[in-house]
């Protein structure tokens, strides 16, 4: 997994997904199953995250936006082992433009 990552990052910078597949679920829905599948709440929510952690690479989650219903969305940037200052710099130049920190949900 860590020589395919090396071999992504001869062409790319970093590597921009969502955070997780779905919404943030209601505390009491973590263990079922969500949107008619087998995979829990819980299970999917590190689908996105869990591959960069398992081979070490940098990353960072930050606000992208809201659901229809007001939940909090987020856009994960990750980069090539010991290049935390790009992903650094990608999110704080992607934070700076979209002003996603200025936003609340309505209420």
């Amino acid at each position: 997994m860590k020589q395919e990552c090396r071999k992504v990052f001869e062409s790319v910078d970093v590597i921009v997904t969502p955070t997780a597949p779905i919404p943030a679920p209601r505390i009491d829905d973590l263990h079922k199953p969500w949107d008619g599948g087998t995979e829990t709440a819980a299970a999917s929510l590190a689908r996105f995250t869990r591959y960069f952690n398992v081979v070490g690479l940098p990353a960072i989650s930050i606000p992208c936006g809201f659901t229809a219903s007001g939940l909090p969305i987020g856009l994960q940037i990750a980069g090539k082992a010991f290049d935390e200052s790009t992903v650094l710099r990608v999110a704080h130049a992607y934070e700076q433009d979209a002003k996603w920190f200025e936003h609340a949900p309505a209420m």
